[in-house]
């Protein structure tokens, strides 16, 4: 006898084993419904789908959404937390910095890194300075930093060129966070070649909160009068 002939009857005594178990045990698929989804079972009923056939299918394809939905909710899960970490090592970054440079230069450093954009640029004044007008070119940002809240999505090129200078022309999308405190008024940019990196629909939850930590810092490590 040949292998495959023995590895033929090998399967056939199992195929037999396991029709005599669920002859013996009618109500198997009751108590396992999800196995029923997975087999794939037809019905001769000429060119008609059989009520089951039907019902299986659709059962399936619920079970797909379902496994789909839960994916999502994984990967969302998932970058909540890397943001939960990076948010926390900067915390501790911003922490031991003494001075207004170390913290401007921890932030260039871990801000590049973390939000993968090509450009982060921070523009401060003092609240006394913007109350003056001595810069016009907030004019396009009042609206902005009196509503406090982060913003993402395209900016006018008049505004890319005053965030991001040299670099304007190739910033696609944009993040921009109010830094509003104490004595201390400025916009925290950053910019993506990406056009769909920074869009409208992104929460903004995690910026505010980067906002907050960063304005809080600022407001210790700055002179009076800054």
């Amino acid at each position: 006898m040949n292998t495959q002939s023995g590895e033929t009857m090998d399967r056939d005594a199992l195929e037999q084993t396991v029709v005599d178990y669920l002859r013996e045990q009618p109500d198997f698929f009751n108590r396992h419904p999800d196995l029923l989804q997975a087999l794939d079972l037809s019905h001769q009923s000429g060119g008609a789908v059989s009520l089951i056939e039907r019902q299986v299918k659709g059962l399936r394809e619920e079970a797909a959404r379902y496994r789909r939905k839960l994916d999502e909710f994984i990967d969302v899960a998932r970058e909540n937390d890397e943001l939960n970490r990076r948010l926390h090592q900067l915390t501790l970054t911003l922490i031991e910095a003494v001075s207004f440079d170390e913290v401007i230069n921890a932030l260039e450093d871990k801000l590049h890194e973390d939000f993968q954009a090509e450009a982060v640029e921070l523009h401060l004044f003092s609240s006394a300075e913007a109350d003056r007008d001595t810069h016009p070119e907030l004019d396009g940002f009042r609206e902005f930093l009196d509503a406090n809240r982060p913003r993402c999505g395209r900016l006018p090129r008049a505004q890319l060129d005053y965030l991001f200078g040299p670099q304007a022309g190739d910033v696609r999308s944009t993040a921009l966070i109010p830094i509003v405190g104490q004595g201390l008024l400025g916009l925290l940019a950053f910019g993506s070649y990406d056009a769909d990196r920074f869009h409208p629909a992104m929460g903004t939850e995690y910026l505010t909160r980067l906002g907050e930590i960063v304005t809080k810092t600022l407001e210790v490590v700055s002179e009076p009068g800054f």
